[in-house]
């Protein structure tokens, strides 16, 4: 029969210092593997010696999780061994290859095993050939690594045995081409710890001589201690790996503390399942084929009886009885062959596993069913055993005995994750009918978040991933004392637990979780669940990482219908305007609290029939028309004496002509002031106060505003956006209104007749032209500004006239078009969807710490007035049409 094939590396092209070749010659829990070392040369390859010349069936390889060669091809060598000096002089047969994934589903945390059946061959060599390695954010150094090799074949020749009669047996049962046995699987070796593997394989092979001379009884015992011992070497595997990394850290009461747990364990565990009788290392016992209930051992002697577990802990007074058998996932088979003892692939398998035993004398009584589950909780994953530290990070390292749990299968299925990083005693007190429970599991909570240590715990993501899923149910809790610690809890973990260890894609889950029902719960009857609620959000949408998202304030200023209910709709109105005391109104368009976004919210809460909604909308509108009273007046009717016999309108135009009335008397003091400074040094004059009268005789809002937008933008060289009104020939300034007429917009304009006429403001604010050079060709500083000026531009898709340096961001974040456009990876510009990949196939990319013109496609050195150099210059944009234009309109003048 096909076995499990003993080897030697002989050769590899490299291999790293911490993780030598000879590390795939054992397989064990504790095994690191090789790795090639940093930045190696490809292909890397591997040269294994077989213990003897065999007959190869299948050769199984396990990968590292992130350190992946995409390919490897395999090769054999029938070479006599003693004939062998040198690896190079080997003469190789190809016998395929295998690729691996990248594992980029698994987010690099799992292995991958690789079964392949080769043809059948007769090698005395193997060599592995591995290709350049899968490229990932782990792998800085294009390393690729192995974590072990098996190599399964039929042995030519038998050993000879002492007994002959036996021999013969064995010549039977090696030659057997149907049989394949399951522990001498890759997956069964990496798990298990070596000595009961060992112990197992040899019992195996005993178990098969007993079905050929017919000691049935012997073999069924054989059979169920072969599966308690394999649970058994599960938990000692564990028990190594964790006093492995006991010593790492150097913690070494520790790790004696384990390695006299091991020995107390193993031992114990011989003793039950009389493993020196089942072996029969003494020669034949008769005990062995008696069927005897007090000696049975799938009965009463299995690895995790009373006895073995009150010698693991001192906790432990009495065991108690489980009512139902569960299986590791390790344990199930995928599929299993009709004729096979084991599955066609190299999956972890045990065939002989059913999860119960049935006994053959009836009135015994009923079956006591114990399992690896009922000592330890948390199985073993399969296949994605990593390094000691990542492992231990998979299991709760935890050797405190658990009772039966009380949950059901649904609930545990459901709790999976928050069972793994906090324990079943835990997650059982959310899920008791008790309030008291309820509570001291959230008191549990709140100190495990406190106490959090990612050197012992799990990781920072995992860990709130379970918490929110705790506290998303007691949320839903009826009593209040629950629901009043689970919000208290909820903000404790936001405001001490998340910043600077939890990744903001975590922290956006955690709030689509939570928010949706506190949401619902603020619009509750009860005024302190209500509060409670509003309380919450209101804390969370405060804490950075959550404001960073904007998720808080994108789910509030949704514009609410007139079905809403009224509660809820007035608690939401009201946390909005809490979000714009705290925070103000924002430019950010994903904010949430843009001023389009909040006019659009108050207008729609100004229809909805409850009054204390109405109230608020009221309030956050006239926040947002001190920002940006356009938009405002927008989503308004017009302000004229129809609309103001309406009285909720009345009274919101009054707040509006206040603002405007303080805006006033602001822009004439700040007029006042500037003439002062204007006056010759000697001079007396002093501006009086101005009267009501003056007030309303003084040049309009629009006007005024004009001359503010003016100064500020020759003083502090700001860039705006401007676009051609609806009234024709006006330029707009990103939102602001600058005349009196009813158009939507206006923008950047000469100063008024009222404006100072300084010599700094006679000129372009953009190109510096002086005015008396722009109206020699230019009716007017707004034509200018539309058709003439050399920094401006006219977009093609809207019209609307920009600064040529910001088209790009235009057309990306601005244009009515926005969506037919994206923004070229390379290069930085906005291009057409459908032509994005002409583009990227022609680009030319941009050059790091330079602008791109958007006309000429030419990169700009970054240094001051670098556009006005490009645009302007001795050698203008060949592009700037507008250059051209400007030069044919001097020609025609002088003419």
């Amino acid at each position: 029969m096909p076995k499990k094939i003993d080897f030697n590396i002989i050769h590899v092209t490299s291999e790293d210092p911490k993780h030598r070749a000879t590390e795939l010659n054992i397989h064990g829990p504790t095994v690191k593997g090789w790795q090639s070392v940093k930045n190696c040369e490809y292909p890397q390859e591997v040269v294994i010696q077989l213990e003897k010349r065999c007959s190869l069936n299948k050769i199984q390889i396990l990968a590292h999780q992130y350190l992946i060669p995409s390919k490897i091809e395999l090769f054999s060598s029938n070479e006599d061994t003693n004939t062998v000096e040198d690896v190079a002089t080997i003469v190789w047969d190809y016998l395929g290859y295998i690729t691996l994934s990248d594992n980029q589903s698994t987010g690099f945390k799992s292995r991958e095993l690789k079964s392949a059946n080769v043809p059948t061959t007769i090698a005395s060599f193997i060599k592995l050939k591995l290709g350049k390695n899968h490229p990932n954010s782990h792998n800085n150094n294009n390393q690729v690594s192995l974590i072990a090799v098996n190599v399964l074949g039929t042995e030519i020749e038998v050993r000879r045995q002492s007994n002959p009669e036996n021999a013969e047996k064995l010549k039977d049962f090696v030659n057997d081409p149907e049989y394949w046995s399951p522990y001498d699987d890759l997956a069964f070796e990496m798990y298990v710890d070596v000595d009961v593997a060992k112990i197992i394989r040899e019992m195996e092979n005993k178990k098969r001589l007993a079905v050929i001379s017919e000691r049935f009884e012997y073999a069924r015992k054989l059979k169920v201690a072969m599966e308690n011992l394999r649970a058994a070497g599960e938990k000692l595997g564990k028990y190594e790996l964790e006093k492995r990394h006991a010593i790492e850290l150097e913690d070494y009461e520790r790790a004696r503390h384990k390695k006299n747990q091991m020995d107390e364990y193993r031992i114990a565990t011989y003793q039950e399942m009389c493993v020196e009788q089942l072996l029969e290392t003494a020669g034949h016992c008769p005990k062995n084929d008696e069927c005897n209930d007090e000696n049975d051992v799938h009965a009463s002697k299995n690895p995790l009886s009373p006895t073995l577990l009150r010698v693991n802990s001192d906790k432990r007074a009495n065991s108690p009885q489980i009512n139902q058998t569960q299986i590791s996932p390790l344990h199930v088979p995928r599929h299993q062959s009709p004729k096979k003892g084991s599955p066609s692939t190299g999956s972890p398998t045990n065939i002989q596993t059913r999860g119960s035993f049935r006994r053959r004398n009836k009135s015994a009584g009923a079956i006591v069913k114990s399992t690896y589950e009922m000592y330890e909780e948390k199985p073993l994953p399969a296949l994605r055993h990593s390094q000691t530290n990542e492992f231990l990070r998979e299991c709760q390292i935890d050797s405190d005995y658990k009772t039966t749990s009380k949950l059901t299968e649904r609930e545990k299925k459901q709790a999976a994750l928050p069972i793994l990083v906090f324990g079943n005693d835990l997650v059982e007190k959310f899920y008791s009918k008790h309030y008291c429970d309820k509570e001291e599991g959230l008191n549990r909570l709140k100190e495990e978040l406190l106490s959090y240590d990612n050197t012992r715990m799990h990781t920072a993501n995992k860990t709130a991933r379970a918490a929110i899923f705790l506290l998303h149910r007691t949320l839903r809790d009826k009593v209040f004392s629950v629901y009043n610690l689970a919000n208290e809890v909820i903000r404790l973990f936001f405001v001490q637990f998340v910043p600077g260890r939890v990744s903001p894609a975590e922290v956006s889950r955690s709030v689509d979780k939570l928010l949706p029902e506190l949401l619902t719960k603020s619009g509750d009857t009860s005024a302190r669940i209500h509060h409670m609620a509003v309380h919450t959000i209101l804390t969370m949408a405060d804490c950075k990482n959550v404001r960073d998202l904007h998720i808080i304030p994108v789910h509030l200023s949704r514009p609410v219908s007139s079905s809403t209910h009224p509660r809820l709709a007035l608690s939401r109105a009201e946390m909005v305007e809490q979000l714009i005391i705290n925070h103000g109104i924002s430019t950010d368009k994903q904010s949430g609290l843009t001023c389009r976004t909040l006019s659009e919210f108050g207008s729609s809460g100004l229809h909805h029939p409850a009054e204390a909604v109405r109230k608020v909308s009221e309030r956050i509108l006239v926040l947002v028309y001190k920002v940006n009273p356009r938009l405002v007046r927008k989503q308004l009717p017009p302000d004229d004496d129809i609309t103001r016999r309406n009285l909720l309108y009345r009274q919101l135009f009054h707040e509006f002509d206040k603002i405007d009335l303080q805006r006033k008397k602001e822009m004439l003091e700040k007029t006042r002031v500037i003439q002062q400074c204007s006056l010759p040094p000697n001079s007396d004059f002093l501006s009086p106060e101005p009267t009501p009268n003056e007030i309303n005789k003084c040049p309009s809002t629009s006007n005024i505003q004009n001359i503010f937008n003016y100064d500020q933008v020759n003083s502090q060289n700001k860039n705006y956006t401007i676009s051609k009104s609806m009234s024709g020939g006006n330029i707009q300034n990103n939102g602001t209104v600058k005349n009196e007429s009813s158009s939507s917009a206006s923008g950047i304009s000469s100063p008024s007749n009222n404006s100072q006429k300084e010599e700094d403001e006679k000129q372009c604010i953009f190109c510096n032209q002086p005015e008396a050079s722009i109206l020699s060709v230019s009716n007017s500083m707004n034509s200018h500004y539309w058709r003439s000026c050399p920094m401006l531009v006219r977009c093609k898709e809207c019209s609307q006239v920009v600064e040529v340096s910001m088209l790009t961001e235009h057309l990306l974040m601005e244009c009515e078009r926005r969506e037919s456009y994206t923004q070229c990876s390379q290069c930085s510009e906005a291009v057409k969807l459908s032509e994005i990949k002409q583009h990227v196939t022609n680009c030319r990319g941009s050059v790091e710490g330079c602008y791109r013109c958007p006309l000429c496609h030419e990169n700009l050195e970054d240094e001051e007035l670098c556009w006005k150099k490009h645009l302007m210059g001795d050698k203008p944009c060949l592009k700037n049409t507008r250059i051209k234009m400007q030069a044919q309109k001097q020609v025609t003048i002088q003419i």
